[in-house]
């Protein structure tokens, strides 16, 4: 499960209802029944929970190592609705 780290701590410290929109926060995992209760979680935080699949697909997209980053780590992205 893959959750909430491709946005900095700063910016999860700051509210996530921006401007009448939720902050998104992507999830990602091998296991479907583990993604349900992360992203029920992240609406009760006031997030937006997109969810982008499997680890090896979606979870790269906000993965960071080395100098190899996902194209959707650190994107401070808002959804109009929740």
């Amino acid at each position: 499960m893959k959750g909430f780290n491709h946005l900095v701590a700063a910016i999860l410290a700051t509210d996530p209802i921006v401007e009448g929109g939720h902050r998104v926060v992507f999830l990602s995992s091998d296991d479907e029944d583990a993604i349900a209760p992360v992203a029920d979680l992240a609406k009760e935080l006031g997030f937006a929970p997109v969810k982008l699949g499997k680890l090896n697909e979606g979870g790269a997209l906000v993965h960071a190592r080395g100098r190899t980053w996902g194209p959707l780590i650190f994107q401070d992205l808002f959804k109009k609705e929740q």
